[in-house]
């Protein structure tokens, strides 16, 4: 077998579960970084807001696909 054709190794549902629930709170910093885009303004938005939502979407990919986020070898 090589490569392209080797199973995707997936993460463990357990594993997946505590993910989500380690993650919970960066929704609420996700809710919040909408909330100011959307109703206060873009110049209000700090860079713990962006750091913190870019790590709870990366944790919530992991979360619904159960894969680790990967680039993919363009050819």
């Amino acid at each position: 077998m090589n490569t392209e054709n080797a199973p995707k190794k997936t993460i463990p549902a357990n594993v997946r579960v505590l993910i989500a629930l380690v993650a919970s709170p960066t929704l609420l910093v996700i809710g919040m970084l909408l909330y100011t885009l959307l109703f206060v303004s873009w110049k209000n938005v700090t860079i713990s807001m962006l750091i913190f939502s870019t790590l709870g979407f990366i944790c919530y990919y992991m979360v619904f696909t159960g894969r680790l986020p990967r680039k993919s070898k363009i050819k």
